[in-house]
Formats: C-alpha cells, structure tokens, sequence
C-alpha cells in the first residue's frame, strides 16, 4: 500500500525502491540461472519459472 501511495503521489523514493526491489530480483534470477547451468538442471527450471512468471503477470 505505501508503495502504491509513492507512486500515486509521485514521490521519486517509489521509484527508487520499486528499482531496488526490481535489482534484487534479476540479480537472485541471473545467480540462480547460473547455479542451475551448473547443476544441469536448467532446462527444467526455466520452464518452471516461465509458467509461474505466466501466473503472475
């Protein structure tokens, strides 16, 4: 709710921590990718990502 608020009332910290927020994601998708490329699994995760991320947005 607060962060609707920022963006309602366009105060630039909604757009810096809606920023920060969306810098922690890829940065937790691009080291899982990694970590799943290793372990040899990634063709499986990035499908089960796809369809959750389908879900969600």
């Amino acid at each position: 709710a607060y962060l609707r608020h920022l963006f309602a009332a366009n105060e630039y910290l909604g757009k810096q921590i809606a920023t920060i927020h969306n810098l922690g994601f890829y940065l937790w998708l691009v080291r899982e990718a990694r970590r799943r490329i290793i372990a040899g699994d990634f063709a499986e995760w990035k499908a089960k990502m796809v369809k959750n991320m389908d879900k969600r947005l």
